[in-house]
């Protein structure tokens, strides 16, 4: 019997999927203000985050922005840690988008650990946007951020089923030989 729990704990462990990750994956990061230009809303982009942004864990693509803050997007969080005294005018959003995880996870909520009071996140599927616009801080303001994510369900692949089918065929195998008995 215990060879029957083996093939079937090898069976299932063959289609568990490693934590989904951004390492690795091209995102857009950028801040843009949205103005009612009278005409209705406008976006201006700019505040030099207008590139691609390769995801790297660690601060191999930390990134600073003029004088005001950095960047550091990993695997999985992103961090702004604010360098001087700073405020923002109303409107002022920081966009992160095309966060595609691995395994083809999704984006479904934030662990926010910060020090900012006023701000507001909308999370999509493959995006967060941070609202900054009308705050206040200095260099001792900071903002970090964990993604947290659900993978999709677990296929298991065809050589994990034909493993699994042959215990279930073992297992009736052997319960048919005691019945026998």
């Amino acid at each position: 019997m215990k060879w029957i729990a083996v093939m079937l704990g090898l069976a299932f462990s063959a289609s568990v999927q490693a934590t989904p990750t951004l390492a690795g994956d091209k995102i857009d990061a950028y801040m843009y203000r949205t103005v009612d230009t009278g005409r209705g809303i406008g976006r201006i982009s700019g505040f030099g985050l207008d590139s691609g942004y390769e995801v790297r864990d660690g601060v191999a693509d930390l990134k600073k922005y003029s004088t005001m803050y950095t960047l550091n997007v990993d695997g999985d969080k992103f961090e702004l840690d604010f360098l001087n005294t700073w405020a923002l005018a109303d409107g002022i959003v920081l966009r992160l988008v095309d966060l595609n995880f691995s395994g083809g996870a999704l984006l479904k909520s934030l662990s926010i650990d910060t020090n900012l009071a006023g701000y507001k996140v909308t999370l999509g599927d493959d995006s967060v946007e941070l609202r900054l616009g009308g705050l206040r801080g200095n260099k001792d303001s900071y903002f970090s951020a964990h993604f947290n994510v659900a993978a999709p369900a677990a296929v298991p692949e065809p050589a994990s089923i034909a493993l699994f089918g042959v215990g279930l065929l073992a297992a009736g195998a052997v319960t048919r030989r005691r019945k026998r008995k």
